[in-house]
């Protein structure tokens, strides 16, 4: 009787567990889908809602012009609701579009963050799918004990942060992230939002991912990604002289590596694991479909990859991105080309030895690093 009884109550915590299981499953593959959503079909998306009400007013307005005589009749509830409607959608179009065209160049001002944004359940999810994780090379971490409440609760446990004599706030940070993938998600999961503590992680710095201009060209998207601190260039002037903490994603961006010698230390960061979530056609340069990409990247700014994994979705391979120690750079008013070509070589080899430390431990099968 007693073997029925545990057998039963087995039974009733694995289906729990498993139900579980495929709940959190099902959450993480929507979330993912979400974020390939908004990264291939936000701006067109954007720009098809902005047309689709422009038309939608001009239409209207010609209906209503058409039977302005009838307008008299106040008793007629449907006249009565078309005007209201479509006074209310001309007045929150028109604002927005006020408001877009007036706060075009807000991306290189360090845009509209919004702390909620960074802070979505969403993106939890959307980490725990691959997974991805946000390390501190062992040179940089200063462990804390945890005090007070936190004991209670995590007996034994750490806090894990960067040394504050090596990331003080009075300086500015210029994170060199390597390499960029198909999405960058790993970049923009450590360093928009707040999934793997990245304001715990470097107490007192603000984080600035910057991405491609064009990306603030549409309507609505513009607006989403300027939420989560992700900006094209910085001015410091404008979002605090110190205490920036700005991403660059390389390859994704040159453009905007638009740094002065002396403002701020650069930062060496590999994130193992990030090009092994999709296969990319074979395009060896020279061939007629690299011809294509490069032209169209001249073009447009942004290159078109053709990839695929599980149809558009992303393989489940874990990002486990590393942040190492800073590298001083010296304030010089007018560096001369070997000034500038020392500091590269340093940056470089700084980063190279980052990867080869940390290469068996997260991709023991990754090949070595190419600097082009």
């Amino acid at each position: 009787m007693s073997g029925n009884l545990y057998c039963n109550i087995a039974q009733q915590v694995l289906h729990r567990t498993v139900s579980k299981w495929t709940m959190t499953y099902v959450l993480e593959y929507i979330c993912t889908e979400i974020w390939i959503f908004i990264f291939m079909g936000f701006a067109l998306t954007g720009w098809f809602i902005w047309f689709f009400l422009l038309c939608w007013l001009l239409v209207q307005a010609k209906l209503l012009y058409s039977t302005n005589d009838e307008f008299s009749d106040l008793g007629n509830p449907t006249l009565t609701w078309t005007k209201a409607r479509f006074t209310i959608v001309l007045s929150a179009f028109t604002l927005y579009t006020w408001f877009w065209r007036r706060d075009q160049g807000i991306e290189e001002c360090g845009s509209h963050p919004r702390k909620f944004m960074r802070k979505l359940g969403l993106w939890k999810l959307l980490r725990d799918y691959f997974p991805i994780n946000l390390i501190l090379c062992d040179d940089i971490v200063a462990r804390q004990d945890l005090t007070g409440t936190d004991k209670s609760t995590s007996q034994g446990v750490q806090k894990i942060t960067c040394n504050p004599s090596l990331f003080p706030i009075s300086k500015n940070y210029l994170v060199g992230y390597h390499p960029h993938g198909i999405f960058g998600v790993g970049a923009f999961v450590n360093f928009a939002t707040e999934s793997n503590g990245f304001s715990e992680k470097f107490p007192g710095l603000t984080p600035w991912l910057t991405t491609l201009e064009v990306n603030f060209k549409a309507p609505f998207q513009r607006d989403f990604l300027l939420s989560f601190r992700i900006t094209y260039l910085l001015d410091p002037q404008r979002c605090g002289k110190t205490g920036n903490f700005v991403i660059v994603v390389i390859g994704g961006a040159p453009e905007a590596l638009d740094s002065r010698p002396g403002k701020s230390t650069l930062v060496p960061c590999i994130s193992f694991g990030e090009p092994n979530m999709y296969q990319q056609i074979k395009n060896p340069p020279g061939g007629r479909l690299r011809q294509f990409q490069d032209r169209f990247t001249e073009i447009a700014t942004f290159s078109p990859p053709i990839f695929y994994a599980h149809a558009w979705m992303p393989y489940r391979t874990p990002v486990n991105t590393v942040v190492g120690p800073p590298i001083p750079v010296p304030k010089v008013e007018q560096p001369s080309r070997e000034q500038v070509a020392e500091l590269k070589d340093l940056y470089l080899d700084r980063l190279n030895q980052l990867f080869q430390r940390y290469k068996p431990i997260y991709d023991p099968q990754a090949c070595d690093l190419e600097f082009f």
